[in-house]
């Protein structure tokens, strides 16, 4: 096949490339995106695709060079007179005027793209194209398919769909690891604008609440003045935990690092609570994106950061709460393959809030092997009462179904450690037997595709908030407390 495919970005590229060679399949790139402002940015983006295709020996053609915003101007004013009421003053973001707008303005946007795309291919003898637009878990796929197909039509050409947005989040993390330019919005100036609403709006919620300016900056500033040894405890933030515990020990929290495997229900509720108790040194690992199943118990799972890596929102949260933690997040699964890129050796302790049993049983061996405190949970899923949680060595736990499969696969595994398992013997409640939608396989934001994925839906169990983060609590009070335990 001969393929052009439209380029939106290099990061936006890289899995594209990947599974398409494995297809055997040779791209030929295209860059047009007048939807990129200002030029500065255009221009970054473009030279990054630029270093892209070089490294990776892709063909890469432009539309005579051409920056394009005039012309992005003129194809979107219809929408925008449409749509006049872009940002009512109370509510910029959420009217149905707003939204109205951004949907139209978008698709305009979509079909400009792909229409030069589609008439390019067709001058230039490719048998077909497609876009790297179709990665985005942020972009109306179904949209950008509806386009790309009317646009095929239209040039006697053949639109080449992949629904490549399984692939995003792998696209992201090499894209990181390489170094990349990575953009922080879609790139036309009325998304920056939105951007800036965004910003303002909550700007304006903080200084409501604080007449200080919160930027980054400032918040490290105020904290670092707060921690100073001529103000009373209580007027630093964790003030009231070295009145508790003493100065000795607080600095021994703040010297600790914990590594968190499995930023869920339990592990984000123990990450709150270890960055909120001071502990100085901080990493998680999670290879899932946020979907609307899990805004009943994560704690970084809410309305706005759904389709976010999990690892990476709860890394921005903690980072909020104490600005001088040293945090590190892994939008990746632990496994075998990558047990020795996250510096356990290191560590002072693992807390295992993995649900995989495979991969858990993999930790365990490890983190025992490394000599590193280990403190697992077991399952918490199908109960109700917190005060059940406990915490026990793993051979003496009984009532939970998770913790026998645990202690079945170490002993196939020849394992004769010991540690702490924090389990409930509470009796598993299953009310509905019902399958939970949730996109956590196919990294799908849409709730529309949701809705027709039902034979990728994943089975899962009842939870609740309140068995889950008590759970999260008792494993980060396990370390706290083994902390000051120690000379």
């Amino acid at each position: 096949m001969n393929l052009l495919l439209h380029c939106c970005c290099a990061p936006c590229s890289v899995s594209c490339i990947k599974t398409l060679r494995e297809e055997n399949i040779e791209p030929h790139l295209f860059f047009y995106n007048p939807n990129i402002h200002p030029f500065t940015e255009y221009q970054s983006r473009r030279e990054c695709v630029k270093s892209f295709a070089d490294n990776e020996n892709l063909k890469l053609a432009f539309l005579n060079e051409e920056y394009g915003l005039r012309a992005f101007l003129k194809e979107t004013s219809d929408a925008l007179n449409e749509h006049p009421a872009m940002f009512p003053a109370a509510h910029p973001m959420k009217s149905s005027a707003a939204q109205s707008s951004c949907a139209a303005r978008c698709e305009k946007c979509y079909r400009m793209r792909l229409d030069k795309t589609a008439a390019f291919a067709a001058e230039n003898g490719f048998t077909a194209f497609s876009t790297t637009l179709l990665i985005s878990p942020y972009q109306n796929h179904e949209a950008v398919k509806r386009t790309g197909e009317e646009t095929a039509a239209k040039y006697g050409i053949v639109f080449f769909y992949r629904d490549f947005r399984p692939l995003f989040r792998e696209g992201q993390a090499v894209s990181r690891a390489k170094g990349m330019y990575m953009q922080k919005y879609c790139g036309c100036i009325f998304s920056e604008e939105e951007r800036y609403y965004k910003n303002k709006k909550n700007l304006n919620r903080e200084e409501a609440q604080d007449p200080q300016t919160r930027s980054s900056d400032c918040l490290k500033n105020n904290y670092r003045n707060s921690s100073s040894a001529h103000l009373l405890p209580d007027e630093n933030i964790f003030g009231r935990i070295s009145m508790l515990v003493g100065n000795d020990n607080f600095e021994k929290l703040k010297n600790t690092k914990v590594l968190i495997f499995g930023a869920g229900g339990v592990g984000s509720w123990a990450a709150e609570a270890l960055a909120r108790s001071g502990i100085g040194k901080i990493g998680i690992i999670d290879n899932d994106i946020i979907c609307p199943s899990n805004i009943n118990r994560q704690i970084e799972a809410t309305s706005l950061t759904l389709g976010m890596p999990k690892a990476s929102c709860l890394k921005a949260r903690i980072q909020e709460i104490n600005p001088e933690c040293q945090i590190t997040s892994y939008d990746i699964i632990f496994s075998r393959e990558n047990e020795n890129d996250f510096g356990m050796e290191k560590a002072d302790y693992v807390i295992d809030a993995i649900d995989t049993l495979i991969n858990k049983l993999d930790l365990i061996e490890k983190a025992t092997a490394s000599n590193v405190m280990l403190f697992s949970s077991m399952g918490m899923a199908l109960k109700l009462d917190p005060s059940l949680v406990k915490a026990s060595s793993i051979w003496k736990t009984e009532g939970c179904h998770l913790a026998r499969l645990v202690r079945q696969g170490l002993r196939k595994r020849g394992f004769k450690g010991d540690f702490t398992a924090v389990y409930s013997n509470e009796d598993a409640k299953c009310i509905s037997p019902d399958d939970v939608s949730c996109f956590e396989k196919t990294n799908n934001t849409d709730p529309d595709q949701m809705q027709k994925n039902v034979k990728n839906k994943k089975r899962v169990n009842g939870s609740i908030v309140t068995v889950t983060a008590g759970a999260g609590l008792l494993l980060a009070s396990l370390v706290i407390r083994d902390v000051m335990s120690k000379q």
